[in-house]
């Protein structure tokens, strides 16, 4: 198989990253965290900006249609903004109630399931070990044990 350029350049790139991710997992960890707390703010920035805006347009338009003063046209704002956020809010609401009950519906079934799972795979596993002849317990004792132990330098 004959890799094209922009393969090599995407498997350059995903080689560099892991190279990348191995090595410094702190920085990685550190730079991911800071993109999404950007990526929140600004969503939330522009949410704001947005309703701030509807509730200014919202403001001259009932101000100038009624000829109310300042007092009386927030009021009439406010109510005209929890009307028209009632109703998606409340679709929202019926929608994970239902999602809620199905899924509270569902866990006893799926936890018998896994439980019977777990089980014949527990006999499985039981059953395999003790087919096993001694060194090769001995080679899955010492993988096991030389994985955790190089695996808690990560930790430190």
């Amino acid at each position: 198989m004959i890799l094209t350029t922009y393969q090599k350049i995407v498997y350059g790139l995903v080689l560099l990253g892991i190279v990348v991710m191995v090595t410094i997992p702190d920085m990685v960890i550190e730079l991911s965290t800071e993109l999404f707390h950007l990526v929140f703010e600004l969503i939330f920035e522009v949410a704001d900006v947005t309703f701030e805006s509807v509730e200014t347009v919202l403001d001259n338009v009932i101000e100038h249609l009624f000829h109310t003063g300042l007092h009386d046209t927030q009021i009439i704002v406010y109510y005209v903004i929890v009307g028209i956020l009632a109703y998606p809010l409340y679709r929202l609401a019926r929608i994970v109630l239902r999602f809620l009950f199905r899924l509270f519906a569902a866990i006893p079934i799926k936890y018998a399931f896994y439980k019977t799972q777990w089980l014949l795979l527990r006999q499985d596993i039981s059953y395999y070990w003790q087919k096993l002849p001694f060194l090769s317990k001995l080679k899955w004792v010492l993988i096991a044990t030389s994985t955790l132990y190089l695996a808690s330098f990560l930790v430190m």
